[in-house]
């Protein structure tokens, strides 16, 4: 059955969900303060900005006010940066109407705040309004789910119905839906996963091998199970798409702006310049997940990375002394 879904958001996540919904036969409506960027769906249905040469289904039309892209959806997709979502949720909170799904896909927690991302949406939104809240996680580099390559990803909705219903309208032959009611934990991996790229990035910076990379990866995973496990969130999320998954594709990725960050910090060159073109989810969460945590006695890859952004620790000597000093209790 054909569905009426509105993206909010048409950077490259919000446009490649877009292309898949509607190649799936199902109308979409995308909204986004860039104009520009609209005007080029509009019009050549591309969006260049965001995912180059590839041509846009025509079921994917563009549209300039929220309240026409979110009218009479079944799914609504907040596709911005985490930074930017209570901001949109506010807006959401005038329009939506009981029953309908609001699926968050940022990777990262409220600054201000240090709110899960479906934390801040629902606080947003009126009282008994009747929507459905959640978020995406696993491992998803836009492009690649754009051109339809083969690939997985995990969707956490507290209700069955909900659940099956977000399912049903994403799935295809090539992008499978798995999903959880573990929205805690499903939320915290996507958190987490950008935090420990970065540590991935430094040993690509510091022309470190593989073994290196796995060695950092087995650390980070064990540190994001206990950190997402204090928090809320369940053992096996992290051992799944949302953990594992996500953190393979983000600490391995050429495309992944955090791992680049880390890149850059490993070899001592302009990461500050970096930060101010690209959002790198991971740098504000790390500081949010340090707060959150407290003691960081257990968490020494964490206590590393939150002194090489916050404290001026240099990122070279730093992460060899790591390598150097770590040990197995």
């Amino acid at each position: 059955m054909s569905e009426s879904v509105a993206v909010l958001g048409a950077g490259n996540m919000g446009t490649a969900l877009a292309q898949v919904i509607a190649a799936n036969g199902h109308h979409v409506r995308l909204w986004s303060i860039e104009h520009d960027v609209l005007e080029e769906v509009r019009d050549k249905h591309l969006n260049t900005r965001y995912l180059e040469d590839i041509p846009l289904n025509e079921r994917v039309e563009a549209v300039w006010e929220m309240g026409a892209a979110v009218e009479g959806a079944r799914l609504i997709i907040v596709s911005v940066p985490s930074q930017v979502v209570r901001a949109v949720a506010a807006d959401l909170a005038g329009i939506i109407k009981p029953g309908q799904l609001v699926l968050n896909v940022a990777k990262g927690l409220e600054a201000s705040s240090h709110r899960r991302m479906s934390e801040v949406i629902s606080a947003e939104l009126p009282d008994g309004c009747g929507a459905f809240v959640g978020s995406m996680g696993g491992p998803a580099i836009a492009n690649e789910m754009a051109r339809g390559q083969p690939m997985a990803i995990i969707i956490g909705l507290p209700g069955e119905d909900e659940r099956a219903a977000c399912q049903a309208i994403l799935q295809n032959n090539h992008l499978k839906v798995q999903t959880t009611a573990d929205v805690a934990g499903l939320e915290l991996c996507a958190t987490l996963k950008n935090v420990y790229a970065i540590a991935l990035g430094i040993a690509d910076g510091l022309h470190l091998g593989t073994n290196t990379k796995a060695f950092l990866a087995t650390v980070g995973l064990d540190e994001m199970c206990e950190i997402a496990t204090r928090l809320g969130g369940q053992r096996e999320t992290v051992f799944g798409l949302a953990g594992l998954g996500d953190l393979l594709t983000t600490g391995f990725s050429a495309h992944s702006r955090n791992r680049t960050l880390g890149e850059r910090l490993g070899k001592a060159a302009d990461w500050q310049g970096f930060l101010r073109t690209n959002t790198v989810e991971g740098v504000t969460a790390c500081r949010s997940i340090k707060e959150l945590v407290g003691d960081t006695s257990h968490l020494p890859l964490l206590a590393l990375l939150h002194d090489i952004l916050f404290a001026e620790a240099p990122a070279p000597a730093s992460m060899r002394r790591f390598l150097e000093t770590f040990s197995y209790a």
